[in-house]
């Protein structure tokens, strides 16, 4: 896969506090300065889990976290901890419209119950936004891939999708410095089923993000792998993504304490590979 860009400027004025995975949320404070100064104004990051979803085979549902008030989610997503290599495929994780929550829904297509556990990152950044993509339709048996941008103005550092029923995601990551791109295929081959349709989504801020890219794993026919990004030692995910061919589909995307972790299944017919990228923040 051809990356456009592979890193940035540090963020100085961006101070992130990296969290364990059960600390709800985190704002961060700066002393004041000495001599009476005042301090500088400050931006900060942490992660909120959300409740975990219970799905049984053969069902679909949807799972939410929430960012505290006064912090906008820059990136989410979702871990199947109950079996990472369970075929748990997902059509949405995205911001939703209101700007303080990530939502995800997810589809059990394995024999066993399986439990999905939503996480959002959250920043006091006041200058995110989000921008959804058109809608792009699907007809059933077809994969289509859409992107959306910030425009040459601002700067990408997270975002989604959004798909129709059957209709999951095989790719959801960051391309370049300015867009975010997703790729998605409807499962249901009957020529009766509706039309579907994929919407991608962009979170956008004035500050511009460190990109790095991450491990890659093969996949073989019917198998699932996982790949994994990590941020510069004292940088923390701002969102993190994974990407593979139209028939890889991810069972699992989400945010760890220090990276971005995916998993996912080659439900193709030939040998493929999966990447991960994490876009990350520094003091």
């Amino acid at each position: 896969m051809k990356r456009l860009w592979s890193a940035a400027p540090t963020l100085s004025t961006f101070l992130v506090v990296a969290l364990p995975l059960s600390v709800p949320c985190v704002l961060s404070v700066t002393d004041a300065h000495a001599a009476g100064r005042p301090a500088p104004a400050v931006r900060s990051v942490g992660q909120v889990p959300g409740h975990p979803l219970v799905l049984y085979p053969g069902r679909e549902g949807t799972a939410a976290a929430y960012c505290p008030q006064g912090m906008k989610p820059t990136g989410g997503g979702a871990t199947v901890e109950s079996d990472l290599r369970s075929a748990v495929f997902f059509r949405k994780s995205a911001p939703d419209a209101a700007g303080n929550r990530w939502v995800v829904q997810a589809y059990n297509a394995s024999d066993e119950v399986q439990t999905v556990h939503p996480r959002v990152i959250c920043t006091t950044d006041g200058s995110i936004t989000q921008r959804p993509e058109a809608d792009v339709p699907l007809q059933p048996g077809e994969s289509v891939h859409s992107t959306a941008s910030c425009g040459n103005a601002r700067y990408a550092v997270g975002g989604g999708f959004e798909a129709g029923s059957r209709t999951f995601v095989s790719i959801s990551d960051s391309p370049d410095i300015r867009s975010w791109s997703a790729m998605a295929k409807y499962t249901d081959y009957s020529p009766d089923a509706p039309p579907s349709y994929l919407r991608t989504f962009v979170v956008c801020s004035d500050t511009e993000p460190v990109w790095k890219a991450g491990t890659t794993a093969t996949l073989a026919v019917g198998e699932v792998g996982m790949a994994t990004a990590e941020c510069p030692a004292g940088q923390v995910p701002l969102s993190g993504g994974g990407a593979g061919s139209l028939d890889v589909l991810l069972t699992t995307s989400a945010p760890t304490a220090t990276g971005w972790t995916v998993w996912a299944k080659n439900t193709g017919f030939d040998p493929h590979t999966l990447f991960a990228s994490v876009m990350c923040a520094v003091p």
